[in-house]
């Protein structure tokens, strides 16, 4: 007599498409929500200290200096809610032509004069911010499948970034 029957092994592991599905209805439970736009402008501001050079590809005003203050601008509100709106698109469409989509993104976002490193920076960033959200309660599953699509998506818009003249 064995110690596990493979049935009820597999029976135990959700199948792949099971677990996208679920990768998918976090990310957009997660990326609907208003505490993830000030993870947003939190990582947005990460960027803005990180490279002071995207300030001008943004249009926050070079004198704001310090990370409330950062957060606290129009400038960083709107910038952040369009790229998080590009992380949104981009999560909807995972299901669909992903590569196509992020494309796109990737030519519409360097003819903005954002840089790669900055969309990686604010993707890690961002990663982070959710998962260190108490209110956000998240499971295991559920960070690991938070961060597995926020860096999936980071890494492969950041690719094509890199690819872009």
């Amino acid at each position: 007599m064995g110690c596990s029957d493979s049935k009820s092994a597999d029976a135990l592991q959700p199948a792949s498409d099971e677990l996208d599905n679920m990768k998918a209805r976090l990310t957009q439970r997660l990326l609907n929500r208003d505490a993830t736009k000030t993870h947003s402008k939190n990582a947005f501001a990460a960027v803005l200290n990180k490279y002071p050079d995207a300030k001008k590809v943004f249009r926050v005003p070079e004198t704001t200096s310090a990370d409330t203050q950062l957060v606290d601008t129009k400038e960083v509100k709107a910038a952040s809610d369009k790229i998080l709106s590009h992380y949104m698109d981009l999560a909807k469409t995972a299901d669909s032509n992903l590569d196509d989509a992020i494309q796109k993104k990737a030519e519409e976002l360097k003819k903005q004069g954002v840089k790669a490193e900055h969309v990686k920076c604010y993707g890690e960033a961002l990663a982070q911010n959710a998962v260190k959200d108490t209110d956000n309660k998240l499971t295991a599953e559920e960070e690991k499948a938070w961060k597995n699509s926020v860096n999936n998506i980071t890494a492969k818009l950041t690719a094509a970034m890199n690819k872009l003249p």
